[in-house]
């Protein structure tokens, strides 16, 4: 077992490699000349089978007015052509090509011979290709041998046509003379290949153990470094260039050493901060293209690589006018600071340039901070501050005005005096709800505690039915309820759910014209409790469904200030039906009407404080 490692391992050596490699290109030579002449010889052999017969029947003159009987006699009979058609190796067969019929064959054949011939000649790719095809005097004259049991055969198949049918002729010619000539090359090729072989081992053997066996012992004990062993030191044996190499060996051992623990310690320090940073960090080669790219980046990118081919290109797609040409040139950056717009997203871009150690271009750094939700929040901190300014100002600037008119003497007048106050009254009303929302609002932004409690969701509806239909009436509208049975008790906030409730019938009222009616249902759809408020009112039109629940947004703001609404009912209504780990859906067409659907889940324990 011993001897057979150690055998296997000489083998793996240098050594013996040079003598494989050189036995291996001696046999490829050696295999490339016996395939080169095997398949020379057969070309011979069938470009000489082929010319003679092209030749011998071209002399024979056979034409569309020769009949049949006169083509097999001149076949038979004529003393030019017989001796390369017929003979020990060689016959030919007459078939009729309609019907594909031996008519003919110069091989003497029994009727069980008949059929054994048929079926070998019948394996013949040129007979195949000329009975198959419909051209007449179609040749088939492809060189490849037909296999058959009583030995394989060259073909060429020619079809003639005669004046009493369309005939094919078969010309076979044996194989068996190509391969006594093709064994005698293989007998040559093989004797000539062994002892090539045997000198390239001598040969190799001697010219490779001249070069490796001075290098053998540095070889191995370079494995060891190779492993990791950057201690070991080779002995140096001699002052001659083996020796200065031992010498320059044991030197970058030493060097290696040191610079791989450096460079490894600040690789996995810079690849963990990389890792783990929350910016998106993308670094360019002098040629533009990217050479790294950390996990941030490509989840604010929606993890599309594509998008960042090139520097240049995701400049550009990101609106910057900056090239890589251009940095190259200037070899900085003139404001590294740039905030654009990628898709839904905002980013805050820093650039920066990195040198090589010649001080020139080596490669570009890009910083991508998401600002998005900074945005965000500083566009909703604008609206909010507007819109409370806006929603604030219309009613004082009318109390203030109507207060100012009751001081210059309107007051005396009773009439316009209570006037005046209903007015003020009114408006001071819409502040107290206003300011009455903005805390319900900012008690959700905050984060409440639900209430949950065992909640009948019929009798709930139902309370809050009754409650407003009185306004209902008051507009002639028609406030109906329909409860399916078997609706579930759920654990909910009663007071959070009563407000939500009062408030999208309340909105369907607002918005229905008098003689309107307003359907309340309630019934259960798979896990969730729906409670759907439908009415017939002006409806909602489609480009503003989706803003409906922002807060301070209304569809016609003129007429809800009129009514009386805050532009906060809807987002209320929204955070208390999410808190309840339910949603609201609205369908409306503008002039039918809305159709609002509160979804509540039905079975759910005890939720957390959010």
């Amino acid at each position: 077992m011993k001897k057979l490692l150690s055998l296997a391992a000489s083998l793996r050596s240098i050594q013996w490699r040079l003598v494989i490699i050189l036995m291996l290109t001696t046999f490829v030579l050696m295999s490339v000349v016996w395939v080169f002449l095997n398949s020379r010889v057969e070309r011979i052999f069938y470009s000489d089978f082929k010319d003679n017969i092209e030749t011998n029947y071209n002399a024979l003159e056979i034409t569309e007015e020769t009949d049949y009987n006169m083509l097999l006699y001149n076949l038979r009979n004529n003393a030019i052509i017989a001796g390369f058609i017929m003979g020990r190796d060689k016959s030919f067969t007459i078939l009729d090509r309609k019907t594909a019929e031996i008519l003919y064959s110069s091989d003497e054949l029994n009727e069980i011979d008949k059929n054994s011939f048929r079926n070998e000649i019948f394996k013949s790719e040129n007979l195949l290709l000329v009975l198959s095809g419909n051209q007449p005097n179609a040749v088939g004259e492809k060189q490849r041998y037909t296999k058959a049991e009583s030995g394989d055969f060259y073909t060429y198949v020619k079809s003639q046509t005669l004046s009493d049918g369309e005939y094919v002729l078969l010309f076979k010619y044996k194989r068996e003379r190509a391969l006594m000539v093709l064994n005698d090359f293989g007998t040559i090729i093989m004797t000539g290949t062994f002892f090539a072989l045997l000198a390239a081992v001598l040969i190799g053997s001697v010219l490779s153990r001249t070069i490796t066996l001075p290098i053998n012992d540095i070889m191995h004990k370079a494995e060891k470094i190779t492993d990791g062993d950057f201690g070991y030191a080779i002995e140096v044996r001699s002052e001659d260039e083996l020796g200065k190499l031992a010498k320059t060996f044991n030197f970058m051992s030493s060097k290696l050493k040191g610079m791989l623990t450096e460079i490894t310690s600040e690789k996995k320090k810079l690849e963990t901060i990389l890792y783990y940073m929350n910016d998106g960090i993308i670094a360019y080669n002098r040629c533009g293209e990217v050479i790294h790219i950390n996990p941030a980046a490509k989840k604010l990118l929606y993890n599309k690589v594509s998008d960042i081919v090139s520097f240049d290109e995701f400049m550009n797609t990101l609106g910057i006018e900056l090239t890589i040409d251009r940095i190259t040139r200037d070899r900085s950056i003139c404001g590294p600071f740039q905030k654009v717009q990628y898709k839904d997203r905002f980013f805050k871009v820093q650039l920066a340039v990195f040198t090589d150690e010649n001080n020139q271009l080596d490669g570009i750094i890009t910083v991508i901070q998401d600002i998005t939700e900074e945005q965000k929040l500083e566009k909703m901190r604008k609206e909010f501050v507007a819109n409370v300014s806006h929603e604030l100002r219309t009613p004082l600037t009318s109390v203030k005005s109507y207060t100012e008119t009751l001081l210059d003497g309107a007051l005396q007048d009773k009439l316009t005096a209570e006037q005046f106050l209903s007015v003020i009254n009114d408006e001071t009303d819409r502040m107290t709800r206003l300011v009455k929302d903005l805390m319900t609002l900012s008690q959700h932004d905050g984060g409440i505690t639900l209430n949950l409690e065992d909640t009948s969701i019929s009798d709930l509806v139902t309370s809050c039915v009754n409650r407003m239909k009185r306004e209902a009436e008051t507009k002639k509208q028609a406030l109906k309820l329909k409860i399916r049975q078997n609706i579930p008790v759920i654990k909910a906030d009663r007071y959070r759910i009563d407000q939500l409730i009062v408030n999208i019938i309340g909105n369907a009222i607002k918005y229905t014209p008098e003689k309107g009616i307003i359907w309340v249902q309630v019934y259960c759809e798979r896990d969730m409790v729906i409670i759907n408020v439908e009415d017939n009112g002006i409806g909602i039109p489609p480009s503003d469904l989706s803003r409906i629940f922002e807060r301070f947004y209304r569809v016609d703001k003129a007429r809800s200030r009129q009514m009386g609404g805050t532009g906060l009912g809807l987002a209320i209504a929204k955070e208390i039906a999410v808190l309840h780990g339910g949603d609201i859906i609205v369908k409306s067409k503008l002039g039918k009407g809305t159709s609002v659907f509160i979804e509540l889940p039905a079975y759910k324990g005890k939720r957390k404080a959010l």
